[in-house]
């Protein structure tokens, strides 16, 4: 159990800076090292954690030896992840990883098991599902307005006309914003279960991405529930609109992105044209970050298990390896009863 936290933190880019000032006002929290491979990322942190020269590392292998900590938060490049995490986990530390969680499957499941035979509990960094209009379309939901809901509609698309870190990334939308966006819709419906997908994937002729930048699916999952999905990276303008369907009516929740607080909210009852709605009805912008760290520090205490869990993380994976399948096959990609859902039942961390 850990209470008193000393990190060390890789890759000391914008959302590391943003979890730390977080963090850095609590007074069970403490950055003891930093390790990037850019020298001018070293310095700025060293200034504004106030570090001595030691504390500055440009490999995670020599922080691992050398600094006293218990925690490592990791915020590199996914492709990093799996090697990464798997160090800190054999090095007896507990690992706070930036989502995708890993881009591979098979290795996630490797890291998850790790982390069970070494009593270590493993987290994903994913704070989306906490912006304030998740949290009150989930409430809509539970109670009740919608009634027994069937059908879902999630589109969220950039127009990020620079690839930035993703250039040459073999699936940049399944793992970089697709674990996203099925975290934010478990949290609005944490009991469902994913059955089959079938996933079209393609790249606009004014895309800047070497590979499959924009991608469309459907997933079904048990009672009755099918989701029309649509994301991705090459949008001409931005794109969100969240969409549920039930047998009472319909809500729509519509803005710029995910991760913007500026929302409208339409309800249709059954039947009905769409009126305007005050979800919100005044309540202060949630901080992600702030209820991210307070649910993950109960856990780290001795807490109940969050949905940000290594372990709870493999679902979404599961529905990402199952989507890649079916791009090269073209059809519907079974996911109960597969081996991509081998870890989503019943296992324990």
């Amino acid at each position: 159990m850990l209470e008193n936290i000393k990190t060390i933190v890789i890759g000391m880019g914008g959302v590391s800076r943003a979890m730390l000032s977080v963090l850095q006002k609590r007074s069970w929290h403490e950055v003891v090292a930093v390790v990037d491979v850019r020298e001018d990322a070293l310095k700025r942190a060293q200034a504004d954690f106030l570090l001595p020269e030691s504390a500055l590392y440009a490999d995670l292998e020599s922080a691992l030896n050398d600094v006293s900590a218990n925690m490592v938060m990791i915020n590199t490049p996914s492709e990093l992840h799996y090697e990464q995490t798997q160090k800190v986990l054999q090095a007896g530390l507990t690992p706070l990883v930036a989502k995708p969680f890993t881009n591979n499957y098979d290795h996630a499941v490797e890291l998850v098991t790790l982390a069970d035979e070494k009593d270590i509990k493993l987290c994903v960094a994913q704070q989306m599902r906490f912006f304030r209009h998740y949290l009150h379309v989930a409430e809509f939901v539970q109670a009740g307005h919608l009634g027994k809901i069937e059908q879902i509609y999630f589109l969220s698309a950039k127009p990020r006309h620079q690839a930035q870190n993703l250039v040459g990334f073999e699936q940049p939308v399944l793992y970089e914003m697709t674990c996203h966006h099925l975290d934010c819709l478990f949290s609005i419906f944490p009991e469902i279960t994913p059955k089959s997908i079938i996933c079209d994937g393609y790249q606009p002729s004014w895309s800047v991405y070497d590979s499959a930048c924009m991608i469309n699916a459907l997933i079904r999952f048990n009672e009755g529930i099918h989701v029309l999905y649509h994301a991705g990276y090459s949008s001409q303008s931005d794109c969100y609109e969240l969409r549920l369907e039930g047998t009472k009516g319909a809500l729509r929740c519509r803005g710029i992105h995910m991760s913007n607080n500026t929302m409208t909210y339409e309800f249709a009852e059954r039947g009905n044209d769409f009126q305007p709605i005050d979800l919100d009805r005044g309540r202060p912008v949630t901080q992600p970050w702030e209820l991210f760290f307070d649910i993950w520090y109960d856990y780290m205490t001795g807490g109940d298990e969050p949905s940000f869990s290594g372990r709870k993380n493999l679902k979404l994976l599961a529905i990402i390896s199952a989507a890649i399948e079916s791009l090269s096959t073209e059809s519907f990609v079974k996911i109960a009863n597969h081996p991509y859902s081998q870890f989503i039942y019943g296992a324990s961390q």
